[in-house]
């Protein structure tokens, strides 16, 4: 059961790797990128890594035009950052239990894990980043 966790984060770490699939390109050189995500930093980083990683395919430098981060939860902004921090309290100790723990001990902190990593998924991803962005010399 801990090579599976092992296998797990490996494989999202692996899958984590900056592309630029959410990059819409435009013919005059103002391209966007349009990204949700459950974090608000997390999600400006991908999308300036891809607007990047865009440009350099051309070798070329990414120099932002504007940047727009907006808020679009069902629930207000401080109630989703304060489930968001609940559920990984949640996921953490139960990963450290299951773990480290013996006997019922990891099989409950194995529940807990799962719950807390369930919980922070269905929280969804209420921040949409719009980046637009030029590539030059």
């Amino acid at each position: 059961m801990k090579n599976l966790l092992v296998a797990v984060g490996l494989t999202s770490l692996l899958s984590a790797c900056a592309h630029h699939d959410d990059v819409r390109p435009s013919s005059d050189n103002q391209h966007y990128v349009i990204i949700k995500s459950s974090e608000r930093g997390q999600g400006v980083k991908e999308a300036l890594d891809q607007a990047t990683h865009f440009c350099k395919q051309d070798k070329q430098s990414m120099f932002v035009l504007n940047e727009s981060v907006t808020y679009q939860g069902e629930k207000t902004e401080h109630e989703f950052l304060s489930d968001k921090s609940t559920a990984e309290i949640i996921t953490n100790a139960g990963t450290w239990l299951w773990v480290l723990g013996d006997g019922y001990v990891d099989d409950a902190g194995a529940i807990a894990s799962i719950a807390g990593a369930s919980a922070e998924h269905s929280l969804g991803k209420p921040y949409l980043i719009n980046l637009s962005f030029r590539c030059g010399s």
